[in-house]
């Protein structure tokens, strides 16, 4: 009986130890995690990647500079804004001055930001009086377990004549009492909110909001602020140099989660970080649902802060996506019960901003003439010599390194500029992540080429989006030379957003998956105009390409052609790694065809590339990526 209830008892107590919700640092058998100072005294956390490389790591930080220049901040703006206090009223004194439009969706959704300051320093304030009376009823047993091993190696001890002459009774109580105060102190107190949740449309100033957020509301708090591409790196890097995910009998990886890794990942994280916002939030596949699910939850639990900006409310979070319904959901309750949920909606400011400058330029006199970043039609040389005649001689060949080690082939480089053919960089299977190595390598960029992209080049239109992304967010100078109007760049794909099963505007429906080549009709007739008999075989593998793709709709997944110069992804993901930063040998296609989610985000994605390339002509813009360009030459 007695080793019955041992047993019984100590399973018990493993139970109550695995539920107890105390961070604990895996493989260091069981103790507790370092607890993080209730203050910092820095605004900026050292975050670091585990394992990742050195451009892993430069991605990862954040600083005031680069916030100051994304907000298009003047020179001298700390002795301007320096003594604001709060992110209402540094949003407000920016009205004041005229750098921004007065927006009642904005100013309520700064409020809802100025809100998690005092509750992750109350909530912090909770947690240590939890800790201390768990402690104290943990210090309790270990003395009460002392006192019953005492008894017993003394009943261990004794030597007696026989058995009934009073041997000492061995205690019934356990040697070892387990870590399960929680039950008496119940689980820890919740932070609520436990973040701040902004969607809107795009060009509504949500990134805005975020920055004057992590620069001037969070002073005294430890703030990693980054681009959700960003973040999705440095994540799938420690997930991979952590071990990846389970493999499983036959060699395959499992797209269940290792949580007892993302724990570890999230501890490490929340070491050097009370507050965590994400920009441009998305969820592009199942596996990051997973991941991303699990993660949220975790931070939750360390009292980590977390804000996000997106241009979709939860609910159509991968709306429609394949699988959806599996991880979601989970999300979906996790932001609407633990997060305040604010929309900022209204005009483009972007656009508004390019408008007003080129009306102030062409009525006043004498005014001098804006840089040209943008040239349509003619010789790429051309536009390149008038954008950068001191530059363009100087360029040559050369290459650098992108993510997961892969080497990038650069046409022409010299001194933070480069030059590139639009397929060096989007008919390539390059991914989101590349991008951002590019926009730190370079501070002057110049794409050539770049045509109207149809419906069924999403994929590429995916990945200059993905490079007007890392450029902006680094307030890098873009010069592009298109073949036709800007405008008409990213038309046809801005359609996506209309991929819905619900209202019938679906992938098919709007021509992405249509057959393109009809050879049954007057066969002879159609070799003829087409130039010959290999001609008309090329068009038809390209429409059986097409047949395969639609039926992978069906099926699961785009098969995605085999990435260049890589050597592995974190294997975390079952999607191409330019729509969830995974995995570049396994290839990057872009988007899934499988998921109708993933096309609606590229729709998206193309209306936002479409604002900021139009902010990324005015000369706020380009002031900032001069004041870029001076720190780095």
């Amino acid at each position: 009986k007695q080793h019955g209830f041992w047993i019984s008892f100590s399973c018990g107590l493993g139970f109550c130890a695995a539920m107890r919700p105390i961070a604990r640092a895996a493989g260091a058998g069981g103790v507790r995690a370092r607890r993080r100072p209730l203050h910092a005294l820095g605004s900026f956390g050292d975050a670091r990647a585990v394992g990742s490389s050195p451009v892993a790591n430069e991605v990862a930080f954040t600083s005031e500079e680069r916030l100051a220049l994304k907000l298009r901040l003047q020179v001298g703006w700390r002795e301007t804004l320096g003594s604001t206090d709060g992110v209402v009223s540094a949003h407000q004194a920016l009205v004041t001055a005229g750098q921004l439009q007065l927006s009642e969706p904005q100013v309520a959704a700064a409020a809802e930001l100025a809100r998690l300051p005092p509750a992750l320093g109350e909530a912090r304030e909770k947690r240590r009086a939890w800790e201390g009376q768990q402690d104290g009823l943990t210090a309790q047993a270990t003395a009460a377990s002392s006192r019953n091993q005492a008894v017993r190696e003394k009943a261990a001890a004794w030597k007696g004549d026989g058995w009934i002459k009073g041997s000492p009774s061995t205690p019934s109580a356990p040697a070892v009492v387990g870590p399960m105060c929680w039950l008496a102190l119940g689980r820890p107190p919740p932070m609520e909110p436990a973040g701040v949740y902004v969607h809107g449309s795009v060009g509504s100033g949500k990134s805005t909001l975020m920055d004057l957020f992590c620069l001037f509301g969070l002073k005294g708090w430890r703030v990693r602020r980054q681009h959700f591409h960003e973040f999705s790196l440095w994540l799938h890097e420690s997930l991979h140099a952590l071990g990846g995910p389970r493999a499983s009998s036959s060699g395959s990886s499992s797209s269940t989660p290792r949580k007892h890794v993302l724990a570890r990942l999230v501890d490490q994280l929340a070491e050097d970080t009370d507050a965590l916002c994400l920009d441009e939030f998305a969820i592009t596949n199942v596996a990051d649902a997973a991941i991303f699910a699990e993660v949220l939850r975790l931070l939750a639990q360390r009292h980590v802060a977390v804000v996000c900006t997106t241009n979709r409310p939860p609910e159509d979070l991968y709306k429609d996506g394949l699988h959806r319904e599996r991880y979601v959901p989970a999300l979906v309750q996790h932001f609407r019960g633990s997060f305040l949920v604010s929309a900022v909606s209204g005009v483009d400011y972007r656009t508004e901003m390019l408008r007003s400058e080129r009306s102030a330029l062409g009525t006043a006199a004498g005014a001098a003439a804006p840089q040209r970043v943008f040239f349509e039609g003619g010789s790429p040389d051309d536009a390149l010599s008038t954008a950068l005649p001191s530059e363009a001689a100087r360029l040559v060949p050369g290459g650098i390194k992108v993510s997961w080690g892969r080497a990038l082939p650069v046409p022409g480089m010299a001194e933070g500029t480069a030059r590139f053919h639009f397929d060096n960089l989007c008919r390539r299977p390059l991914a989101a992540e590349d991008f951002l190595h590019v926009a730190l390598r370079f501070h002057t960029i110049f794409v050539h080429s770049v045509p109207r992209l149809s419906l069924e080049e999403h994929n590429e239109a995916r990945r200059f989006t993905n490079l007007v992304d890392a450029l902006y967010e680094h307030s890098a100078r873009l010069i592009l030379h298109s073949e036709v109007p800007l405008g008409e760049v990213l038309r046809s794909v801005e359609a996506l957003t209309q991929a819905c099963a619900d209202d019938g505007h679906d992938a098919d429906k709007l021509g992405l998956f249509e057959t393109m080549y009809d050879d049954q009709p007057n066969l002879q007739i159609q070799i003829k105009e087409l130039g010959g008999r290999e001609k008309y075989q090329e068009l038809q593998e390209r429409r059986l390409a097409e047949e395969q793709r639609a039926t992978a709709r069906h099926l699961g997944r785009l098969v995605a052609p085999e990435a260049v110069q890589g050597t592995t992804g974190s294997g975390w993901s079952s999607s191409p790694a330019a729509s969830d930063l995974s995995a570049p040998d396994q290839g990057v296609a872009g988007v899934m065809v499988a998921a109708v989610g993933s096309l609606q985000e590229s729709g998206f994605a193309a209306r936002r590339a479409v604002s900021r390339l139009k902010e990324m002509q005015t000369m706020p813009y380009l002031e900032s990526a001069q004041r870029r360009r001076e720190t780095m030459c």
